[in-house]
């Protein structure tokens, strides 16, 4: 066993599944025992950035660890067709919902055909 003391702290890349629909775009992102005051989420030119970090939630010397303390980082290219003004994060149960709406005006929408 090895002293989780003398270790550094690590940096991953937070797994993420994206998915798009005609609204938006959706970032589904796995941040197990972060809270919402170790997450920082920033959207700066055409880059969006997710770090974050979990603390470890015991006192003492860890015997056995397969979540030992870590930084998240993951950085993501934004469309311009994002509406940066309207993104929106929900951190529930060590999972990150990051919704990035569309532009209304770049949304597809159907044409209605009128008769006569």
């Amino acid at each position: 066993m090895t002293d989780n003391q003398s270790r550094s702290r690590q940096t991953a890349a937070p797994r993420v599944d994206v998915y798009e629909n005609e609204k938006e775009i959706l970032l589904v992102a796995d941040l197990p025992g972060v809270s919402k005051d170790a997450l920082t989420i920033q959207a700066e030119g055409d880059t969006l950035t997710l770090e974050a970090r979990r603390s470890d939630p015991a006192t003492g010397t860890a015997l056995f660890q397969e979540s030992p303390p870590r930084d998240f980082s993951r950085s993501f290219g934004i469309s311009p067709r994002i509406d940066r003004d309207r993104i929106e994060a929900k951190l529930e149960d060590g999972v990150l919902y990051l919704h990035l709406p569309k532009h209304p005006a770049l949304t597809p929408r159907k044409i209605p055909v009128r008769v006569g």
